[in-house]
């Protein structure tokens, strides 16, 4: 079984233009997150996915492997185009922001996907009431097999006075098979909530596609905005005068 890890990244960030390429600690964040996903998966089934010249140019300096995939309308499509050129069983998609992805999170998701290689998987967490109430902040509902009921913007579930009691939100690391991105791509003209929630998982559900989620830590921060390339240096120092 072939797992090949993804990582989309460009450079046209509506909140943070060229974030992929912002160095932190004398490198790119794209680096900071193949490096992590290289403590343990081979760096020959790593792949960055881009449309920007200068992350393939990158790559290429720096022996990381790079598929210019041509524009994409979201990650999961961009997952797909390059499933079009590198063979694989499952193609797992780490983002390209987020350069502290927790290692745990990253052997869980591969452990469980090489158990169930027919299965879409991403990860999810306890959420507070904080995010619950943050609709930058996907929360998701499951059965008891881990099967993905729904998953939403807005603050599911709620008791019967619409009060907060307790709930998981979404922590974005997927496990995709070929056969659901192609369905993925195929049928994007037939979906309709994913393009109200801002959502990818979404469409598999309006394909009646199952969708699984594991527990993960997912105490890691992306880079969406200028602070938080601060924060995330802060807790890279603080982490390496703790070794």
């Amino acid at each position: 079984m072939r797992q090949v890890i993804v990582i989309p990244a460009r450079m046209k960030s509506s909140r943070l233009p060229g974030k992929a390429m912002i160095e932190i600690m004398g490198k790119p964040v794209i680096r900071h997150v193949w490096e992590r996903c290289a403590q343990v998966h081979p760096e020959k089934d790593i792949y960055l996915a881009t449309e920007d010249d200068v992350i393939t140019e990158y790559c290429e300096k720096n022996g990381m492997n790079c598929v210019n995939t041509g524009p994409a309308e979201c990650a999961t499509t961009r997952i797909k185009l390059i499933s079009d050129q590198v063979n694989a069983d499952s193609y797992l998609n780490i983002q390209g922001d987020e350069p502290l992805v927790n290692i745990h999170d990253l052997r869980g998701l591969l452990k469980y996907n090489r158990e169930h290689p027919d299965r879409i998987v991403f990860g999810k967490t306890v959420c507070s009431e904080a995010d619950f109430s943050d609709p930058s902040k996907a929360k998701v509902v499951c059965a008891s097999d881990g099967r993905l009921l729904f998953t939403s913007r807005a603050g599911i579930p709620l008791d019967i006075r619409g009060n907060f009691v307790s709930a998981d939100k979404a922590i974005w690391l997927f496990a995709y098979h070929k056969e659901a991105l192609d369905s993925y791509v195929r049928e994007r003209l037939n979906s309709r909530i994913d393009k109200i929630e801002q959502l990818d998982i979404i469409r598999f559900l309006e394909l009646n596609i199952p969708v699984y989620c594991i527990d993960m830590i997912g105490d890691s921060w992306a880079i969406d905005e200028p602070k938080d390339v601060t924060i995330v240096e802060e807790r890279m120092k603080s982490t390496t005068t703790a070794r």
